[in-house]
């Protein structure tokens, strides 16, 4: 019987394909939603790829939100210097930019190691860790790169977008969604037996 791709294999799969997702579509908040590349003369992919990564503070140059589906979705580029929903914003900046780098790191370095000691047939808890470790490593770019994340989709109540939910981007929805897996996974999934020179047993 064939067996599948390695759980490292299938990691380093979701991570590539994660990663660059997140990024694109952040490069894509900034040309679509921001005068910035006009701004900065940037007409060729080249020197809009290295405006993306060598500018940063861009809402003074946001465009007006582009509606998507008016009753509940707009696309509106936004920065957060800050956790999920913008908490812990309000730290101050330097002592902010390294505690979530360094928080971010340590989560890293844990989602690894737990991911090390799966079962090879643990498919599902595999594609939920690497959710949670693309997403967290998407924004982790952006911090070092400009010590904030940029977001830009936004969920509204049915014509109000006076009241929404907080804006979002790619690499929050994998973490988002990476968790709820984890959640509901099945007992199966999150115990390991150790069998077939597999790693020592997890257990949730």
């Amino acid at each position: 019987m064939t067996r599948g791709p390695s759980r490292w294999a299938l990691l380093a799969a979701i991570f590539a394909v994660m990663v660059a997702g997140d990024q694109v579509t952040k490069f894509l908040a900034v040309d679509r939603l921001t005068f910035a590349f006009q701004r900065l003369g940037a007409s060729t992919l080249d020197a809009k790829v290295k405006a993306f990564y060598g500018t940063s503070h861009l809402e003074s140059v946001a465009r007006p939100p582009h509606v998507v589906w008016d009753p509940m979705w707009r696309m509106t580029y936004a920065e957060n210097p800050g956790a999920a929903w913008g908490m812990l914003r309000d730290l101050p900046a330097g002592f902010r930019h390294g505690f979530f780098v360094v928080m971010t790191l340590g989560a890293l370095g844990f989602i690894l190691w737990y991911f090390r000691r799966l079962r090879e047939d643990q498919r599902y808890m595999q594609v939920a860790l690497a959710f949670i470790f693309s997403g967290a490593v998407g924004n982790l770019i952006d911090r070092l790169a400009r010590s904030y994340v940029i977001d830009f989709v936004q969920w509204h109540w049915w014509h109000r977008p006076d009241i929404y939910w907080p804006i979002f981007n790619l690499a929050d929805s994998l973490i988002v969604v990476g968790v709820a897996m984890i959640l509901l996974a099945p007992n199966e999934q999150r115990a390991g037996s150790g069998k077939s020179g597999a790693a020592p047993e997890v257990q949730a």
